[in-house]
C-alpha cells in the first residue's frame, strides 16, 4: 500500500469513527434532555427523582461512576429502604438527586468534548498537506535530539545558495597529497607498540573482508536490516512504507535475502544503476536543505547490511587497538617512589577506583568511536529509564550521549580547577563534514588499515554515486510534492563526500577519523577526544597540551583535506592564569543554547540571545500553521528542543542552572504569548473560541493525554581531605601502620619505621589516581536530581480505578495503575483531577475507544514541515 493509499484509509477510518460519535452524541443529548426533564417533574417527590435519574443512567451503556461514594446498585437497594422507612433522610435523597444529575451533565459534557476533539482532529486532517503514515523525519529527530547544528542556527536560510554551495562540493574532487598522507600515518603507527597493534588490526580486518563476501544473509539478518533502515531515516516516506509492509511478510523476507545474497556473491563489482540515483531534499527545523538519495529498497537494504557489518567489525577491532599498549595513557601524577610511600604511610596496596579509572570508562565505553554500533541488536527501541538509575548518567540515545558528555566535562572543569587551580576547554566541528570528505583519504586511510583490494573497489563505487537532482529548487519550495515529477538533471559522478544517513557513510568517515583521535592520543601523551560523529571537545588542566592537540588535529586535517568551522570553534581557560594560550581558537564555546561563561568559573550559563534569535523563528512558525493540532505539534517540538539544549538537570550545575532554564522558559512564553502575558493556556482558549465557540475549558484538559481527548502541551569542599591526612599521620606517629605486609616496598621507597611521615603536598598527589574521596565526589557531581514523586490520595486512586484500562492513555497500566505513572502525569493528575472529575466526571475526558486513536497516534508521530 503506498502512503498516499495509507493515508486515504485511515481518513476514511477517521471520518467513520466520527460520524458514529456524531450520532451518539446526538442520540444522548436527546436521552438526557428527557431524563432530566422526567426528573425535574418530581422534585416534590424525591425517592421518584432518584429513581427516574438512576434508570435514566442504567438505561444508557458506557457510563462509568469515578466518585467513589456514589454505588447505583447500594442506591436501588437503598431506595427500597427509603420507600417503607419514613424515617429515611431527606438530605441524602437530595445529595443522591444531584450527584446523579451532575453525572449526567458530566456525561453530555465528554460527547461534547469528543464533538470538539472530533473537529480539532478534522480540522487538521482537512489543512494538512503533510503525508502521513510514516515515523519522524529527520528534521523531527534533528529537533528531538537537540542537534548541535539546529540549536546553533534556527533562522530560515537562502535554500538555492546551500544547494549551489553543495554542487560545488560535491562535483569537484578534492586533491590531496596521498604520499604526504601515506607518510605520516606510517609515522604515527612507527614506534614498536603501535605496529604491533596495527599488524593485528590489518589482518583482522582483511580476515573479515573476506569472510563477510563468502557470508550467507538468512531472514534474522533481513530483520535487523529492515530496522536499522528504518531508523536511519534514509528511504522515502512512500518506500518506508512498503519496506514495513515487506517487515511483515516472511515470503518476501526470504526472496529479499535470496537477492542480497546474489549481490553479496559479485560484491566486487556492484555499481550504482547506470541512469543514475535522484537526490530527495528535505528541510531541517535550522533552514538547512539536506540532499538524501532516493535509491531503491533492495539497493539501500543491501548498503545497509554492509555498511552496518564493517562498521561493528571496525568498532571492535579499534576497541582491540585501543586495549593494546600503542594506545597512550595519561600521564600519572606518581612515579614508582610516590606509589611505594603513599602504600607505606597509609598502609594500603587496595586502590579500588580513581577518577582517572572512571575517565577511562566513560571514554572507551561510551565516547570511543560511538557513532560506530556495537552490535545489530541496537537498532531495538530503547527500554524506559529504570527509576533506580533515573540519577545517573545515560548512554543509551543520541540526546543522552549528549547530554552525558555536558556532565562529564562541567565535572572535569570543576575537579580540575580544584585539584590544578586551572583548565582549558576547546571545541570545534568539521565545516561541510559528510559532503566535503576527500575520496582519496578514506581510500587511502582504509588501505593502510588493511582493507583488502575488493572490498576497496566495491566502496570507491559506492562513493562515486551519479546523482541526479530533480527539477530546480525554486520548484521544490513552491511545491515539494510537484519537485519529484519534473525532468531530473543528467546524472552527474559524485568526485567528493558521502551520501547522507547511509551507515557505509559512518564508517568512511569514522575510519577517517579515528586517525585524528590517535593522532592527538599519541602526540599530546594522553589527552582524549570527546567526539561525537565531527564535533570535538577536549580539556586539561595544562594549556600547553591543548596547544599541542589543536596543533596535531589541524595538521591532519590539512592533509586529509578537512577544513575546521570557525563559526563553531572556541576556547577558554578558567583558573590562575586567565590569559588564553596563544596557539589556541578564538572563540566562544558553545553547547546547545547554552554558551561556557570563562568569568563565573567556566561554568555554562543559558545565552539569551540566541535563545531571542530562535523564538523569532518559533513565533513564525506557529503563525504559519492552520490547525490546533498542528499548532501544538510544533510548540511541543520546539519547547522539547528548548528545554533538551539547555541541558538536563545535574548537581554540577547546582540550582543556579534550574532556576535559569525556569527564568528562560517564562522569557519564552512572555515573548510568545505578549497578549496573555506568557500563559499558553489563555492564548490557545482564545483560538478555540474564535475557532469552535468553546469556552469555559478547564485548564487540565490542555494539558491531558490527546488519547483520552485533551490536547496534551507538554510542558565541595576540602576540609575532609585535611582531615583525612591528618588521622593518617597520628596512625603513623603512633607505629601502627607501619605494616610488615608491605615492607617490600621499602626496597623502593627507602622508609623505615622511624621516618617523618610525608607531607600533604605529597599526601594529595594521589587525588585523581588514588582518591576515594575525590571520586565519590566525581561521582557525586554527574548525578542527576532525582523528582520527588507525589504521594496517592484515595480520591485519585479511586479515580484511576474507575477509569480500568483508559489509564492506558497516560502511559500505566491496569495493573500498575499510579506507581506506573511517571513524574509528569502523576503531578498533572494530582493538581488537576478535581477539576476534570467535577467537569467530566471522570479522569477520562473522553472514552478512547469513541475517537480514532489511531490517528491520534499519526498526529503524534507525523512529520512537521516547517515553513519556508
Amino acid at each position: 500500500m503506498s502512503s498516499a493509499a495509507f493515508s486515504e484509509t485511515l481518513q476514511f477510518v477517521t471520518n467513520v469513527k466520527l460520524q458514529e460519535l456524531e450520532k451518539r452524541r446526538q442520540a444522548f443529548s436527546q436521552h438526557a434532555s428527557r431524563v432530566l426533564i422526567d426528573a425535574q417533574k418530581h422534585d416534590n417527590d424525591l425517592i421518584e427523582k432518584v429513581t427516574t435519574l438512576v434508570q435514566g443512567i442504567t438505561s444508557w451503556s458506557g457510563f462509568r461512576i469515578s466518585n467513589g461514594n456514589l454505588n447505583l446498585d447500594n442506591i436501588q437497594r437503598w431506595l427500597h429502604q427509603a420507600t417503607l422507612d419514613p424515617g429515611f433522610p431527606r438530605s441524602l435523597l437530595e445529595s443522591w438527586a444531584q450527584k446523579l444529575t451532575d453525572r449526567i451533565n458530566q456525561e453530555n459534557t465528554q460527547y461534547d468534548y469528543a464533538k470538539l476533539f472530533g473537529n480539532l482532529l478534522t480540522d487538521w486532517l482537512t489543512v494538512s498537506s503533510q503525508s502521513i503514515g510514516t515515523t519522524n523525519t529527520q528534521a523531527d529527530q534533528n529537533m528531538a535530539t537537540g542537534n548541535q547544528d539546529d540549536s546553533e542556527k534556527l533562522n530560515s536560510t537562502d535554500t538555492m545558495e546551500q544547494k549551489k554551495q553543495l554542487e560545488s562540493i560535491i562535483f569537484r574532487e578534492r586533491e590531496i597529497d596521498v604520499h604526504g598522507l601515506e607518510a605520516y600515518l606510517e609515522d604515527l603507527f612507527s614506534d614498536k607498540d603501535a605496529q604491533e597493534a596495527l599488524i593485528a588490526l590489518r589482518v583482522r580486518l582483511a580476515t573479515f573482508g573476506d569472510t563477510l563476501r563468502r557470508t550467507t544473509i538468512n531472514e534474522y539478518d533481513m530483520e535487523w536490516c529492515i530496522k536499522s533502515l528504518l531508523a536511519a531515516d534514509l528511504l522515502s516516506d512512500a518506500k518506508q512504507t512498503i519496506l514495513k509492509e515487506f517487515a511483515q511478510n516472511p515470503v518476501i523476507i526470504k526472496e529479499l535475502a535470496s537477492v542480497l545474497n546474489m549481490q553479496l556473491s559479485s560484491l566486487q563489482t556492484w555499481h550504482w544503476p547506470e541512469d543514475g540515483v535522484p537526490a530527495e531534499p528535505r528541510k531541517a527545523i535550522n533552514g538547512k536543505i539536506r540532499f538524501y538519495l532516493d535509491g531503491e529498497i533492495l539497493t539501500s537494504l543491501f548498503l545497509q547490511y554492509i555498511g552496518i557489518k564493517w562498521s561493528i567489525e571496525f568498532k571492535a577491532a579499534l576497541l582491540q587497538f585501543r586495549s593494546s599498549r600503542a594506545w597512550v595513557l595519561p600521564p600519572s601524577n606518581l612515579s614508582k617512589v610516590d606509589v611505594a610511600r603513599s602504600e607505606i604511610f597509609l598502609n594500603s596496596t587496595n586502590f579500588p577506583d580513581s577518577i582517572e579509572q572512571r575517565r577511562r570508562t566513560f571514554q572507551q565505553s561510551h565516547y570511543f568511536m560511538c557513532q560506530l554500533p556495537n552490535s545489530v541488536d541496537c537498532f531495538n527501541n530503547y527500554d524506559d529509564v529504570d527509576e533506580d538509575d533515573e540519577n545517573q548518567l545515560r548512554f543509551d540515545t543520541p540526546v543522552e550521549l549528549k547530554q552525558s558528555l555536558l556532565h562529564i566535562l562541567c565535572t572535569d572543569v570543576l575537579l580540575n580547577r580544584a585539584l590544578h587551580n586551572q583548565c582549558t576547554v576547546v571545541r570545534t566541528d568539521l565545516e561541510w563534514f559528510g559532503p566535503s570528505l576527500a575520496h582519496q583519504s578514506i581510500l587511502t586511510i582504509l588501505t593502510f588499515f588493511g582493507v583488502s583490494q575488493p572490498d576497496l573497489q566495491f566502496i570507491e563505487a559506492f562513493l562515486a554515486c551519479p546523482l541526479k537532482f530533480t527539477g530546480s529548487m525554486n520548484s521544490y519550495l513552491a511545491d515539494p510534492a510537484a519537485y519529484k515529477s519534473t525532468p531530473a538533471d543528467s546524472p552527474r559522478i559524485r568526485q567528493r563526500g558521502t551520501p547522507v544517513a547511509h551507515s557505509l557513510s559512518v564508517f568512511c568517515g569514522e575510519a577517517v577519523l579515528f586517525v585524528m583521535d590517535y593522532a592527538v592520543n599519541r602526540k599530546t601523551n594522553g589527552i582524549f577526544l570527546y567526539r561525537i560523529h565531527d564535533d570535538f571537545w577536549f580539556l586539561d588542566s595544562q594549556s600547553t597540551r591543548c596547544a599541542q592537540a589543536w596543533k596535531t588535529m589541524n595538521d591532519f586535517a590539512d592533509l586529509a583535506g578537512l577544513k575546521f568551522n570557525q563559526m563553531k570553534t572556541g576556547s577558554v581557560h578558567v583558573g590562575e592564569k586567565d590569559q588564553l594560550h596563544a596557539d589556541l581558537p578564538q572563540g566562544d564555546i558553545h553547547w546547545g543554547l547554552l554558551k561556557m561563561d570563562a568569568t563565573s568559573g567556566g561554568k555554562f550559563v543559558i545565552d539569551l540571545a540566541m535563545v531571542d534569535e530562535h523564538v523569532v523563528e518559533m513565533q513564525r512558525q506557529l503563525t504559519a500553521t492552520n490547525s490546533i493540532f498542528a499548532w501544538v505539534q510544533a510548540y511541543i517540538k520546539y519547547m522539547t528542543f528548548f528545554i533538551r539544549n539547555f541541558g538536563s538537570a545535574a548537581k554540577v550545575y547546582g540550582r543556579a542552572h534550574i532556576d535559569g532554564v525556569i527564568d528562560a522558559l517564562v522569557r519564552i512564553h512572555n515573548k510568545l504569548f505578549p497578549n496573555t502575558k506568557g500563559n499558553i493556556v489563555m492564548a490557545l482558549a482564545a483560538s478555540l473560541e474564535e475557532k469552535f465557540g468553546v469556552t469555559s475549558i478547564p485548564v487540565g484538559w490542555y494539558f491531558w493525554p490527546t488519547a483520552a481527548g485533551g490536547l496534551q502541551i507538554l510542558e565541595l569542599a576540602k576540609t575532609w581531605e585535611r582531615n583525612d591526612y591528618e588521622n593518617a599521620k597520628r596512625l603513623w606517629e603512633d607505629g601502627t601502620t607501619f605494616n610488615q605486609v608491605i615492607q617490600q616496598q621499602q626496597y623502593v621507597a627507602q622508609i623505615s619505621a622511624t621516618d617523618p611521615f610525608f607531607s600533604f603536598e605529597e599526601f594529595i598527589k594521589c587525588r585523581e589516581e588514588r582518591s576515594m574521596r575525590w571520586v565519590n565526589a566525581f561521582d557525586t557531581l554527574l548525578t542527576r536530581p532525582i523528582p520527588v514523586h507525589l504521594n496517592s490520595t484515595p480520591e485519585t486512586m479511586a479515580a484511576l480505578s474507575i477509569i480500568s484500562d483508559g489509564i492506558e492513555a497516560f502511559g500505566s497500566s491496569v495493573s500498575e495503575t499510579w506507581q506506573g505513572l511517571t513524574f509528569y502525569w502523576k503531578w498533572l493528575i494530582s493538581l488537576h483531577h478535581e477539576e476534570m472529575i467535577k467537569k467530566y466526571g471522570s479522569l477520562l475526558i473522553v472514552e478512547p475507544t469513541s475517537i480514532p486513536v489511531g490517528m491520534v497516534a499519526v498526529f503524534r508521530n507525523s512529520r512537521t514541515r516547517w515553513e519556508q
